[in-house]
């Protein structure tokens, strides 16, 4: 074909050579490297147990046998040609199920399953048949899943199918899929059909969806949403993220988040990924260019960017994605995840990054010091309770761990629109009325009613919420130190003692019923473009007798702290015999009985937990010696999974894996003497002190100080 002349035909077509048509086909069925990983990892995650029907299947005598022409295929019922599926017992092809957006099929194996008594439930996807494998459904209500069936090829050469013969040449249930996800247009749903203009730009960048990472996308979008948000301005400037991904390590920048986090973050804000679709202009051909054909061509660059947009040119952060799961048992997989457990997990997953970063100078030297603070000071908000005996009227006053996510209840009760409600309501049980009065056309005329009009949900104000959530809460049962430990009421409440840049807002839409099942509120909030949150705030800091700041108000009364044990009411540790099932098991793994016992003694007799102790502990100088009898007091180090937890000094392990973190020794071995070396909660105290680790070490040195170093 000449530049200046083009012509298309319909494809397939018998004027197309034959290995053109190939090559044409073969790029057409060809799938994208990332794709094919998607799709291995969906079949990863997705358990196929063998079906109990597959055993002794039976198999009708009535004479079918299925073409090995493929263009033969069709489904008995509809006549589509595609997603047909093979009854392994009647030999009947039909269409696979129809999809909630009208795509797959029309139902028409599952309803040959119903036609004959529900009695032959395992169906075969014709074209994903290959001597290795197939996708295999059992209707059956008891497994209606992919299954497996063991003697499938004797299974198909019943029907005249030779399974070594065939080759797949259609798309398995784990490709359809990933398509149906990543097309999936989900404004179709949530804004009923109305027309929308797609907009372009800087802000206006969209992401792909790599099939079950919308998750993941709602929550980059949203951490992003704002120009002052801090990974803007931290990756999204085009200076900073140029010289963070200047010095990226030499040897592995693809596993450098702060480099991953450069480039997300200046894709989305740059603009260059959200480029508006080509204005229409008048087609030639044959060489006529005319006026309008020219100017086309003078604009190339931008036809050309825009025809890279949309034919796959976009953001695919599939490299981030893989870089912030991997290691984690759910958000490395492709199933769909909760996005508020993701925030977490992707703050403190950047926490770490940013850490390491500006311990290395690699903040200092990319950006100011105003952008190099934790990620998480910015969405953190502090919280104070206050605790009042209904009694006494003593008053307790307690600083809450720090939050990232304010979750509200959405009271019903406070909906604006009540009457609007009532009215839907009516109408749609006269509707129904209507409906159940009709006969032979029921269905179709309540189909039709459910695409009349739009559901009015209630309408619940946002600041409802946020008073139901600092409403005094009255606790029943409440054991007051001020009258010695007897039962009486208190009455408990929550203000905020910081406001952080940006306030994350989690509103509960899912709750669980009276039969213990999970359902979703359909309700609307009514969220202002301003809020005022000052009212919420705890009020200000007094001063003490001492003189030292403190937060009760005049007149109020402090609590009594918790009456102390006595030492001597103190109970003796219980004495943790070795279990025989537990040794017997860790034995026969090839490690000796001593050491088995040791183990399952420092772990309560939990198997995994002692597996881990073995690998932990099988070099130490004891590890075979025998228990010393029950009533001693074994060495610190060999009697618990610890280490020197509790001992003279940090466990040297713990200390390793917090420097790995970007810490310091000093820093490390004082959070480990914070947490009585617990390592999860050490690297937690790290983080919520990173503002000043050497201040708080120091603080933590002259307690244990004053306090003679006991405690």
């Amino acid at each position: 074909l000449s530049s200046s002349s083009t012509s298309a035909i319909p494809f397939p077509h018998d004027d197309v050579p034959m290995m053109v048509a190939s090559a044409a086909e073969a790029v057409v069925a060809h799938q994208a490297a990332g794709d094919a990983e998607a799709v291995n990892t969906l079949v990863e995650d997705e358990e196929r147990p063998v079906s109990k029907y597959a055993e002794g299947l039976v198999q009708l005598d009535n004479g079918v046998k299925i073409s090995p022409d493929s263009s033969k295929w069709e489904c008995a019922e509809s006549g589509m040609k595609e997603n047909l599926w093979l009854n392994l017992s009647t030999g009947y092809i039909g269409s696979g199920r129809k999809n909630w957006d009208g795509s797959g099929g029309t139902n028409g194996g599952l309803n040959h399953y119903t036609a004959t008594g529900n009695q032959y439930p395992l169906a075969v996807k014709l074209g994903t048949i290959t001597p290795t494998d197939a996708d295999v459904y059992s209707y059956a209500p008891d497994e209606d899943q992919m299954v497996k069936v063991p003697k499938l090829g004797e299974y198909l050469k019943h029907w005249g199918i030779n399974i070594m013969d065939l080759q797949k040449t259609d798309k398995s249930m784990a490709e359809m899929e990933l398509d149906l996800n990543q097309n999936a247009e989900l404004w179709a749903i949530t804004e009923k059909g109305a027309k929308l203009e797609p907009v372009s730009g800087p802000g206006f960048t969209g992401l792909v969806n790599l099939g079950n990472s919308c998750y993941m996308n709602s929550t980059l979008q949203l951490l992003m949403a704002s120009p002052a948000s801090p990974l803007l301005l931290k990756y999204g400037d085009k200076a900073i993220a140029d010289s963070l991904i200047a010095t990226a390590p030499t040897d592995a920048p693809a596993e450098d988040p702060i480099t991953q986090l450069a480039k997300l973050a200046n894709g989305i804000a740059s603009g260059d990924y959200s480029v508006a679709p080509p204005t229409p202009t008048p087609t030639t051909t044959d060489g006529d260019e005319g006026k309008d054909g020219a100017g086309a061509a003078a604009e190339g660059p931008s036809a050309a960017a825009a025809m890279a947009s949309e034919f796959g040119a976009l953001l695919k952060p599939r490299m981030f994605k893989t870089l912030v799961g991997r290691g984690h048992s759910e958000f490395s997989s492709g199933r769909q995840q909760d996005a508020e457990e993701y925030l977490q997990h992707l703050l403190e997953f950047i926490g770490r990054a940013e850490h390491q970063a500006s311990s290395s100078g690699r903040f200092t030297t990319c950006m100011g010091p105003t952008l190099d603070k934790p990620i998480a000071s910015w969405y953190q908000h502090g919280l104070q309770s206050r605790l009042q005996c209904g009694t006494t009227q003593t008053v307790r006053y307690k600083a809450e761990p720090p939050s990232t996510v304010l979750s509200l209840a959405i009271p019903l009760t406070e909906a604006t629109n009540k009457e609007q409600i009532e009215v839907y309501q009516e109408t749609q049980r006269l509707k129904r009325a209507k409906i159940e009065e009709k006969e032979g056309d029921g269905k179709a005329k309540e189909a039709e009613d459910d695409g009349e009009g739009e559901a009015v949900l209630p309408l619940v104000p946002l600041s409802a919420c946020l008073e139901q959530w600092a409403a005094p809460e009255v606790m029943a049962d409440f054991k007051s130190p001020a009258l010695g430990g007897q039962i009486t009421t208190a009455e408990k409440s929550i203000r905020f003692t910081t406001f952080p840049p940006f306030l994350l807002i989690k509103a509960q839409r899912y709750y669980v019923d009276e039969t213990w099942t999970p359902k979703k509120l359909e309700v609307r909030l009514d969220v202002p473009l301003t809020l005022d949150l000052e009212h919420l705030r705890a009020p200000s800091t007094g001063v003490g007798a001492d003189g030292t700041p403190s937060p009760f108000q005049e007149g109020e009364v402090p609590m009594p702290d918790e009456p102390e044990v006595p030492a001597t009411a103190t109970a003796a540790p219980e004495v943790i015999e070795p279990d025989e099932g537990v040794v017997a098991q860790l034995v026969s793994m090839g490690f000796g009985e001593n050491g088995c016992k040791r183990a399952a003694v420092a772990n309560a007799n939990n198997v995994e937990a002692s597996m881990e102790w073995i690998f932990a502990h099988m070099e130490d100088a004891d590890f075979n010696e025998p228990l010393p009898p029950p009533g001693t007091t074994p060495p610190a180090d060999a009697a618990t999974g610890a280490g020197a937890a509790g001992g003279d000094g940090p466990n040297p392990e713990h200390v390793m894996m917090l420097t790995s973190m970007g810490f310091s020794d000093v820093h490390a071995a004082g959070a480990l003497k914070a947490t009585d070396n617990d390592m999860e909660r050490a690297a937690d105290w790290l983080f919520s002190h990173s503002d000043d680790l050497d201040g708080a070490v120091a603080a933590l040195d002259a307690g244990a100080a004053a306090g003679g170093g006991g405690g």
